[in-house]
């Protein structure tokens, strides 16, 4: 409604005042040209009520705010939820480029070419929690069979999935030689006399500030290896394990009658997905930096958290006074060891010469922190 050049809503002015409203309809049976005056304010007003444009109805029709290649582009470089996306969608493409409506996978085909991208990418088995995730996220169930989301596809042409298929086929290949070239690089500084102290403290203390890349892996995977070399000094075995099926780099250890939950997210959303992981248990929260929401959620359950200072300062630091001491990098050897071997694991195509080695060096990652 336009009162003196300025448009404005009965209802608002209502809300301003005690205001009585009076209309004369010229039109009457329809919301049309109406006249009247508000009384209040202190004044009469004169309006004209103009007719409003019909508002489109929300239908299916209607483009959804996110499609599948926005869904999926969020899961890059993630080898567990790729590994189920990826043969959906590409038998998904086949089926349209046939001229056919595509059937969905079942679950044992999915199982099957999950196998082959870990066996290409990443070293993951296949577990049907990676599946059941999926559904509702990007794919729907209809007997026994498994496709895209109906409502992800609104506006998204052939040459777009294709496009995606590329583009998630790519951040596996890149993240997989990335891990590689860690690897390298951790082989390599292994291999330095053992009189070279700072340098294998400089990468470690590099590699814990890298927190993008796949999911924050090399914060997670280079604390871990930090605080089970540290314990172990002390007579404890801290051990790797995980309270989900992880998606990818996800890392908790084990200790006493406590959970170290370590990730290099530090919002509150992802603090309360932790927490209920494993309702009423102990843990102590590894983050890079302040765990955002801490103080607010007040749990008890939470004992301590340990940022990315504390494991420089302190751990790191600890671990280091003691290599100078001896003026051998012993404990810092031991930290690249772990991570090495944790890297390692990620990599199919290293798993037998992994599984000789933790043989010879006591490998295993499956044990609660308990006195040796």
């Amino acid at each position: 409604m336009e009162i003196y050049g300025s448009r404005i809503t009965v209802e608002k002015l209502w809300e301003m005042s005690d205001c009585q409203l009076a209309l004369e309809e010229n039109r009457p049976g329809i919301w049309g040209h109406c006249t009247g005056q508000i009384s209040g304010l202190g004044c009469t007003l004169g309006f004209c009520m103009t007719p409003m444009p019909k508002r489109k109805r929300e239908g299916s029709s209607r483009k959804p705010k996110s499609d599948i290649c926005t869904v999926l582009r969020r899961h890059l470089r993630q080898g567990t939820n790729l590994g189920v996306a990826i043969p959906v969608l590409s038998a998904h493409i086949d089926a349209i480029r046939s001229g056919k409506r595509p059937p969905g996978l079942t679950e044992k085909q999915i199982q099957a070419k999950f196998r082959e991208l870990s066996a290409q990418f990443f070293n993951s088995e296949y577990h049907p929690t990676y599946l059941h995730r999926a559904v509702g996220r990007f794919l729907a169930a209809s007997e026994n069979h498994y496709g895209i989301r109906e409502e992800l596809l609104l506006g998204v042409s052939v040459l777009d999935l294709e496009r995606l298929l590329s583009e998630l086929l790519d951040s596996l290949r890149a993240a997989y030689e990335e891990r590689q070239a860690v690897i390298a690089k951790l082989k390599e500084t292994c291999s330095l006399p053992d009189g070279q102290i700072k340098e294998r403290y400089d990468l470690i203390a590099s590699y814990l500030r890298q927190l993008g890349g796949n999911r924050g892996e090399m914060f997670e995977v280079v604390s871990f290896a930090v605080l089970r070399e540290y314990f172990r000094t002390f007579g404890f075995s801290l051990q790797r394990f995980s309270t989900t099926h992880a998606n990818d780099g996800g890392i908790d250890f084990v200790g006493g009658d406590a959970i170290y939950q370590v990730t290099a997210d530090v919002s509150l959303q992802k603090l309360r997905r932790d927490l209920a992981k494993a309702p009423g248990t102990k843990r102590v929260l590894v983050r890079p930096g302040p765990a955002t929401g801490t103080a607010e959620i007040r749990d008890e359950n939470i004992l301590e958290v340990i940022e990315l200072k504390d494991l420089l300062s302190h751990f790191i630091s600890w671990l280091m006074a003691r290599d100078s001491q001896s003026k051998q990098a012993a404990h810092i050897q031991r930290v690249l060891k772990t991570a090495l071997r944790e890297f390692r694991r990620e990599n199919w195509a290293q798993s037998a010469e992994l599984a000789g080695q933790d043989d010879q060096e006591g490998g295993g990652l499956h044990v609660a922190l308990s006195e040796l």
